[in-house]
């Protein structure tokens, strides 16, 4: 098994961000005007709506949901160097990991794709490399690690807005400790309210997402970060298997 204690504290890093963004954007609506949507009355409702859609989303989130989409990347980026070769390693500018939405088949394509590896000689981790591709999936522009990379690259994290979400968020097993936060940042709560709080349920709430998240357009930003983070420490953990 690999050692991605230096990958892994980034990793970490990035959990410890989606649980403070996730906080912070509670508070956000909890100190509002009008915290919740009030589904039964047309006319609060338009007011609601038209409140939240005039208010400034701090630029904080942005700032952590960019540093969060970032180390995501820097992970990936951190898993070729550590299996490369520096002695084979011709251009350090060019070592990162590849992400390609077309099958790299042209000549000059196949010398840009090896250009980032080149350092590799493990077949396992090239035949891993390549089988996470997102020219592999249906639509690689919904990929996650297009996603990644897109936002990382064109730093479209900063197009935050306000919208209306029809559910709660569900946290999975990995995100345990952001419960753990929101107790410590809820005293009065018992165990059994805060699981509540984050239990799915048919509430609707309005929430921070992301203007573009691939294909499925707007996306809380809560949920599609965990998505991401779901994503990158599961390719992690096959590259650390090796």
């Amino acid at each position: 098994m690999q050692d991605f204690t230096g990958i892994g504290e980034k990793l970490k890093r990035a959990k410890e961000n989606i649980g403070n963004l996730y906080l912070e954007m509670q508070r956000f609506f909890e100190e509002s005007d009008y915290p919740f949507i009030p589904e039964h009355d047309r006319e609060m409702l338009r007011k609601a709506t038209e409140y939240h859609a005039n208010r400034a989303i701090p630029p904080r989130f942005s700032v952590l949901a960019g540093e969060t989409i970032h180390h995501f990347r820097s992970c990936l980026d951190h898993v070729v160097w550590h299996f490369s070769d520096p002695g084979k390693v011709k251009d350090i500018r060019r070592i990162e990991f590849p992400v390609f939405l077309k099958e790299p088949l042209s000549s000059d394509e196949r010398r840009r794709f090896e250009g980032k590896i080149e350092g590799i000689t493990d077949p396992n981790v090239r035949g891993l490399i390549k089988r996470f591709q997102p020219y592999k999936a249906t639509d690689p522009t919904d990929d996650p690690l297009c996603l990644i990379h897109d936002f990382d690259i064109f730093d479209k994290h900063r197009e935050l807005v306000v919208c209306v979400a029809t559910t709660a968020i569900v946290l999975p097993s990995e995100m345990r400790e952001i419960l753990e936060i929101y107790q410590r940042e809820h005293s009065e709560l018992s165990p059994a309210q805060v699981a509540h709080h984050f239990k799915s349920d048919s509430a609707a709430r309005f929430c921070i997402s992301f203007r573009n998240f691939g294909q499925r357009g707007v996306k809380s930003v809560s949920e599609g970060l965990i998505e991401l983070f779901n994503y990158t420490f599961t390719m992690l953990d096959e590259f650390r298997n090796i």
